[in-house]
């Protein structure tokens, strides 16, 4: 149902630029240079490994992923990102979000919160001790 996908771009767009909101240095994969799914996003929380957000994210009721849509169930470094011109370390730190059929608003909210806490912790702890 085309509406359907044109909603779940809204949803998408909305939760992207939250983040870029929260996060200026989160790195929103392929925003402005190509034409994207609209459930899909790939964001980058620079210095904070794919594994690390996959983790902190569950424990706070979000699932996501790590790696290529093609490589679920592994978290492991997306190819995809790679191809695109990511750095290895670009995108080891990148997880994948994708929207189903029936995520609504709610849903975008509590990733947002989820994912906005961990920067903030993550990101406070880096200027305390800017030698780690």
């Amino acid at each position: 149902d085309l509406d359907r996908f044109a909603g779940l771009a809204a949803l998408r767009d909305d939760m992207e630029r939250r983040i870029r909101t929260a996060a200026p240095v989160a790195q929103i994969w392929g925003l402005g240079l190509a034409s994207r799914l609209p459930n899909t996003s790939s964001i980058g929380m620079p210095g904070v490994s794919s594994e690390t957000q996959v983790m902190a994210l569950d424990l706070a009721g979000v699932a996501v992923s790590a790696g290529a849509a093609c490589s679920s169930g592994k978290v492991k470094t997306s190819h995809v990102l790679r191809a695109m011109g990511a750095s290895a370390e670009a995108a080891a730190s990148s997880v994948r979000v994708s929207l189903g059929y029936a995520t609504n608003a709610g849903d975008v909210d509590r990733f947002v919160e989820a994912w906005t806490k961990l920067y903030a912790r993550v990101s406070h702890r880096a200027a305390r001790n800017p030698a780690a």
